[in-house]
């Protein structure tokens, strides 16, 4: 009598493997999909509550934080009499902190006079072994789990949101008055607006954007400092998702070309925060003057975000 094997023939392993292969490749895509979904609705709610927490801030002092609570290298507007205020270049984001239940980590910044403009306790040997400590805090509010970078830059922790600046970038050179202190938006070095200064009103109105390569030279973000094209404050004078240290308009100081751009990990575009607190997605191949013009307080611009 004629025995029939009962295994598989390698013809058939094979085609048994094939099959398998071909399904993991067409769930792949989906599976991913699902994880960023995932990731772009957690970066999401972290931009909300940077939105709630700079209309609790508002509800508290009458005016948003600065971009950058003191001067650098300018004596004259608003900061006449505050020659020492060029040093530390501490974000407005540390103002922050206790409207996202984080007082804890705020105190260890030593304090701040009402309205967040200065330093109570002057800038002498400022970044005491208390504030070092806090600078390397990476609160998870400030971190976008589609972004991974290095925590620290440093000695300092880096973030992936920024204040928007305005609109004038690295185009602007290295002019200290418009660009620093007088650029378009709502956050600026030193100076304070309140809602009834963004006529452009505060639905069309940028408030926080995410970048790329905040651990890298000519990108880095780290959300206790702040400064021109870098450190918590952004632009729109270049394309979301410009990549680091390239574009149409750069500027190269401290080192690095900076292109002062913002983007994101997101296909196709990014998450911003407005003024009046809502999320939305810009999609990266946004009409640069609408992209522009929502990055201004005052400009007068009549837009429709597609």
């Amino acid at each position: 009598m004629n025995r029939r094997s009962t295994g598989f023939t390698l013809v058939e392993l094979l085609v048994v493997i094939a099959i398998i292969g071909i399904l993991v490749g067409l769930l792949l895509p989906a599976v991913q999909a699902a994880r960023e979904a995932a990731r772009r609705m957690e970066c999401s709610n972290n931009l909300k509550q940077l939105g709630l927490a700079l209309h609790n801030y508002h509800d508290t002092f009458q005016v948003f934080p600065p971009g950058r609570m003191s001067c650098d290298g300018w004596t004259g507007g608003p900061c006449t009499g505050k020659t020492w205020m060029e040093k530390p270049g501490t974000s407005g984001m540390v103002m922050l902190l206790p409207f996202m239940e984080l007082n804890n980590l705020y105190d260890q910044f030593g304090g701040f006079q009402a309205g967040g403009l200065e330093p109570s306790g002057g800038p002498a040997d400022w970044r005491t072994p208390q504030v070092d400590a806090a600078m390397k805090e990476r609160p998870a509010v400030f971190v976008c789990p589609s972004e991974i970078v290095a925590p620290i830059y440093n000695g300092t922790a880096t973030a992936n949101y920024v204040f928007v600046h305005g609109r004038r970038g690295p185009g602007s050179g290295t002019d200290q008055v418009s660009l620093k202190h007088g650029n378009t938006g709502v956050f600026n070095y030193l100076s304070t607006y309140s809602m009834s200064d963004i006529t452009d009103g505060t639905a069309q109105t940028l408030a926080f954007g995410e970048v790329l390569g905040a651990d890298k030279p000519e990108s880095v973000n780290r959300w206790t400092l702040a400064g021109r094209h870098l450190d918590s404050l952004r632009s729109t004078e270049n394309p979301i998702n410009t990549p680091p240290g390239t574009g149409p308009i750069t500027l190269t100081i401290y080192g690095s070309t900076l292109n002062g751009a913002m983007g994101s990990r997101h296909p196709g575009g990014s998450m911003f925060t407005f003024c009046d607190g809502h999320v939305a997605f810009i999609s990266e191949t946004v009409n640069m003057t609408i992209y522009r013009a929502i990055s201004t307080r005052d400009g007068g611009e009549v837009v429709r975000l597609p």
